[in-house]
């Protein structure tokens, strides 16, 4: 059965005993207050019969006579119809000897009723004294109270109809809605299934139409941004194929032309001849092992050791590695370090980081030019800033630096597996820090880190 179909379904079983509980409770409510005021108006009906009867009784002395009052009838119209009703209807007129003297029903007159329990418990409960001179000389009794004239017949058939009505109305009001309803879920519904099944056959560019604001419409809203992120991670995939296929067949073709120059003795099987070939498998070896730290850090598996780590001491211990490196190419090296600047971090890691940092910055940095690390304390971070005097970063590259072997500017690739910046980002993301890149005066990277505060853990 289909979703239609059980929503439909359910929203009428639901209307219908909806309208089944409502209308067996106005009906039970309507017939229970009736009863209540029939009883009320009964009661009434023979305290006004009381005065008749005191009268009747100081006149004649006795109740001989009084049976051919109760054979005297009157007449009530309602609408066109006419009804027949006795004077003294529904009623019994009992002495102080429990003999009836006086009833609608003419064949017990001068019945004695004293034995008779059901009588008894109508004289205590509804039984109503005829008292003349401050003497009781008989008791007035209703008569079939739970019966039901045409009149009263009449009104709760009214009210049973009316009630069935309206049942009808709403069922058929609930009908209209859930149709309405169902349609309007179902729709959105059969759109998103045709756009599963689309993006299930590889149109990640595929999106669902959103037409409501309500749960539905951000509903479609979270299958586009999921097929938007499914989409962009294919590409990034493709991209990383092409990226990685492309970087490894420079390598591959020297080593390769090199060997086949080896082997028809074109070159000289020598340490010299060797060098390129032992320097391009360190260049694989490098790529592989990017990659590898790459996706680990992407993955959220790469091992992260944690240990209080002063990120000044950190920048200038990298810093004098490559100092040798940089005075070969003209290029001086600053370290401006504020003391104390602990972070929670592996120390290797922010090594590593700066490490590709600094190499970057090297390689666009201009002969006589100045590379300047600071490292200082902005509120509970502690950032760390690497800036160059090159011709910075174009601004249309600037959103995509940090995306691995992304080459904007042609002019300024250099040596490297081209992943450096992209494991930067990943490792400072890592511990919980960000890192960017702006142009003032130069390229300048900056990258944050929480700082931790004194006192420091053991480690």
């Amino acid at each position: 059965m289909s979703f239609r179909w059980k929503l439909t379904g359910a929203l009428l079983l639901t209307a219908l005993l909806a309208i089944g509980a409502a209308y067996w409770l106005t009906t039970n409510g309507v017939r229970e207050r009736f009863d209540a005021f029939r009883l009320e108006q009964r009661h009434f009906e023979v305290e006004n019969l009381v005065p008749f009867l005191a009268g009747y009784w100081r006149d004649n002395k006795s109740w001989s006579g009084l049976e051919l009052y109760f054979q005297l009838v009157s007449y009530v119209r309602r609408g066109t119809e006419v009804f027949q009703r006795p004077i003294l209807d529904r009623i019994m007129v009992i002495d102080t000897e429990y003999r009836v003297v006086g009833c609608s029903e003419q064949d017990r007159i001068g019945e004695g009723i004293a034995a008779d329990p059901q009588i008894r418990e109508i004289v205590e409960h509804y039984g109503i004294p005829v008292i003349v001179d401050e003497v009781q000389v008989a008791t007035v009794i209703p008569l079939d109270i739970a019966s039901l004239t045409p009149l009263e017949r009449e009104f709760l058939s009214s009210v049973r109809q009316s009630a069935l009505i309206a049942g009808g109305v709403a069922l058929f009001a609930a009908a209209l809605l859930a149709i309405v309803l169902v349609v309007q879920l179902s729709r959105p519904l059969r759109r998103l299934i045709l756009a599963t099944a689309r993006i299930a056959k590889g149109d990640l560019a595929y999106r669902v139409d959103i037409r409501t604001r309500d749960e539905i419409g951000r509903l479609g809203q979270a299958f586009n941004e999921m097929t938007a992120a499914l989409e962009s991670s294919e590409k990034a995939r493709q991209n990383l194929l092409t990226d990685v296929a492309h970087e490894l067949r420079t390598p591959l073709s020297v080593v390769r032309g090199n060997l086949e120059g080896m082997l028809d003795g074109a070159f000289p099987l020598t340490p010299e001849g060797l060098a390129p070939v032992y320097d391009q498998t360190l260049h694989l070896a490098d790529l592989v092992e990017d990659l590898r730290t790459l996706t680990l850090a992407e993955a959220g598996r790469l091992h992260l050791v944690r240990e209080p780590t002063d990120i000044g001491e950190v920048a200038r211990t990298v810093v004098e590695g490559v100092r040798t490196v940089a005075a070969e190419d003209g290029i001086s090296l600053e370290v401006k370090a504020e003391p104390n600047l602990i972070s929670h971090v592996d120390p290797r890691r922010i090594r590593q980081v700066l490490g590709n940092l600094l190499d970057n910055a090297l390689r666009y940095s201009p002969r006589g030019g100045t590379i300047t690390v600071t490292v200082s304390r902005a509120g509970s971070e502690v950032v760390t800033s690497v800036r160059d005097q090159g011709t910075g970063v174009a601004p249309e590259d600037l959103p995509h630096v940090f995306e691995r072997f992304y080459q904007g500017d042609k002019s300024r690739t250099g040596t490297g597996t081209g992943l450096g910046l992209a494991i930067a980002r990943e490792l400072i993301q890592a511990y919980g820090g960000r890192i960017w890149v702006e142009n003032d005066g130069g390229a300048v990277f900056t990258f944050t880190l929480p700082l931790l505060e004194p006192p420091f853990p053991e480690i």
